[in-house]
């Protein structure tokens, strides 16, 4: 290899070790030509050897990266692992902890689906600052009657704890929104006696331009409490149609924010609940459920994102009718995975029609679909407690779990040989004495000892699979090694037959020569890879794969680390990271 071309891959490695084993031609290539001033005038000439070998790196796994990168410019790895170990961060105090005999919060989800990836920040940190004051943890379902568009799913009462338990969170008792309408109706027709509410049925959209816009109050805001309370029983009973009349809180219609005025706290709904069924059809909105809930369920703080500063200020009006003491408000700012869509409407519709395989489909990024995937949850529980409670919106890539999720288990995970779709090759010419390949369980572990894979010789010939871009990037003569067993020589490519050569590794070495992963015709196992984006890849591993057990975390060597979520005949394993 001449000086430009080890210049070439040394920068293409050290790229790919940065980026979580994906390297880019743009950023090699300026990183380059902003070096080394010489090679400007020749961009189309190193352009074309750094696509070269982003190509081959990239098909390599991280971990082989990453050594080859140790071998030849250690002094790059140095750095590299400096970046990747960022320092632990420890999330700040709670403000006020001295004004609160117990610290008590609270888990509110909605149950339209499971938890997932996005939901997993607000979890961790109410998880984490309970155990860290040893307070108390209520798992409160917000399950009054949504909009259209959100709709209460049945499912999620038993998938939001199996992704509370994934996450390692301990709550100490369960409330059901569903179960505590009596308790808000006490609470409406208290306010209204207190002419701190009324019923109003004027026309939804003559209000929002006519009161809310305006910052006019509606004949109904002066209604007597008598008139009031015959309006609630009239909602109540049926006599209003869904949409004709619903209760607003007098927040004031002067305030500086048109969504604050004379703010909807209950409504109309006849929409059927998978709980309590047609029993209710008065529904409170959340804002107002939670002002009090939070006092009766002696909340002292709440942690949530800064969309509900809006909802934060209906529990402070509420709370400051009654004198209650405020429960501590804690905002932090947006989170935004680049490389995830998150949308439970959508993953819900997919999971009915069919087009996902159920709520643990890796599109629907639900804690399920993490769990299925490998992640352990200390990786995400690190990240998310390193963003702390920050109020600045943050855009995160799930590289950064990966990253962690490597760290966490790499050393205990054991190697496997696949090959997606292989091309199988005829070789002759094998040693007599060669009748098994013999693989490190880990390269990196020599004390885990070896594994052994039957290569199937006969008569001096065995059949190998291998994947089609290695055959693609060797022409005819090629010397190249099928991983741990020999080295071979490339005779014909039509029919593909190759030709023992050598058994010493650095025969290849010194030509600079592929290594590659391939598996034996005989006796391989069909393996089904479900990847990040929902398709399968097909292939066959190395034979004793299907001695591992259901569940084995591995890594299938140069693609990436995997699950097993099924074993028999055929493997089913669910892509984690690379």
């Amino acid at each position: 290899m001449d000086d430009l071309e080890h210049e070439v891959r040394k920068s293409v490695l050290d790229n790919a070790v940065k980026y979580e084993g994906t390297p880019s031609v743009n950023s090699v290539m300026s990183t380059l030509l902003g070096s080394r001033a010489d090679l400007r005038s020749r961009a189309g000439e190193v352009k074309a050897i750094v696509q070269k070998y982003v190509d081959e790196i990239s098909k390599m796994s991280i971990e082989d990266q990453i050594r080859e990168l140790k071998q030849i410019a250690p002094e790059l790895l140095e750095v590299t692992d400096e970046i990747e170990l960022p320092e632990e961060k420890e999330p700040p105090e709670l403000p006020n902890i001295d004004r609160w005999s117990k610290i008590v919060m609270r888990l509110a989800p909605f149950p339209s689906g499971p938890l997932h990836v996005g939901n997993s920040r607000m979890v961790i940190l109410n998880d984490y600052y309970v155990k860290r004051y040893k307070g108390e943890l209520i798992l409160v379902f917000d399950d009054t009657i949504g909009s259209t568009e959100k709709v209460v799913e049945p499912q999620a009462f038993d998938l939001i704890p199996e992704g509370l338990e994934y996450l390692d969170v301990e709550w100490h008792k369960t409330v059901y929104k569903s179960d505590r309408l009596e308790l808000f109706y006490k609470y409406a027709v208290n306010l209204m006696k207190k002419k701190e509410a009324y019923v109003c049925d004027c026309d939804a959209n003559v209000w929002r331009k006519e009161h809310k816009v305006r910052g006019i109050p509606c004949a109904c805001q002066f209604l007597s409490v008598e008139d009031n309370l015959a309006r609630w029983e009239k909602m109540l009973d049926g006599t209003y149609p869904e949409k004709a009349a619903a209760v607003r809180l007098k927040t004031g219609m002067k305030d500086p924010d048109p969504a604050m005025r004379d703010h909807v706290i209950l409504r109309i709904s006849e929409t059927e609940h998978p709980r309590v069924g047609t029993k209710y059809r008065v529904w409170p909105l959340l804002e107002y459920s939670w002002g009090i809930d939070d006092h009766e369920l002696g909340i002292s703080h709440i942690i949530r994102g800064k969309d509900l500063v809006k909802e934060g200020k209906i529990e402070q009006h509420i709370w400051s009718i009654y004198g209650w003491q405020h429960p501590e408000l804690i905002y932090y700012g947006r989170l935004k995975f680049e490389d995830a869509t998150l949308s439970k409407s959508k993953s819900r519709r997919e999971v009915r029609d069919g087009t996902y395989t159920g709520w643990d489909d890796p599109r629907t990024w639900s804690l399920q679909s993490l769990a299925k995937r490998g992640i352990d949850q200390r990786a995400l529980r690190k990240v998310m407690l390193d963003l702390g409670l920050s109020i600045v919106d943050i855009s995160i890539s799930m590289k950064s779990v990966y990253s962690e999720n490597r760290k966490l288990r790499d050393a205990e995970t054991p190697r496997v040989f696949f090959v997606r779709n292989p091309i199988w090759i005829e070789a002759k010419g094998i040693a007599p004495d060669l009748t098994v390949a013999n693989v490190p369980v880990h390269p990196d572990f020599p004390e885990k000892g070896m594994r052994e894979i039957p290569i199937g010789a006969s008569d001096g010939k065995a059949t190998f699979g291998i994947a089609e871009y290695d055959l693609k990037r060797m022409k005819k003569g090629s010397i190249f090694r099928l991983k741990d067993l020999a080295n071979f020589v490339l005779e014909q490519l039509e029919p593909v037959s190759v030709k023992m050569h050598s058994i010493d590794v650095d025969e290849v070495r010194k030509i600079n020569g592929p290594i590659i992963h391939w598996v034996p015709k005989l006796n391989s196992v069909p393996v089904e890879l479900t990847l990040i984006d929902g398709s399968v890849a097909f292939g066959l591993g190395e034979p004793d794969i299907k001695e591992l057990a259901k569940g084995t975390f591995v890594q299938f060597e140069r693609v990436g680390f995997v699950r097993l979520y099924e074993t028999g005949d055929i493997i089913k394993a669910s892509f984690a990271h690379k």
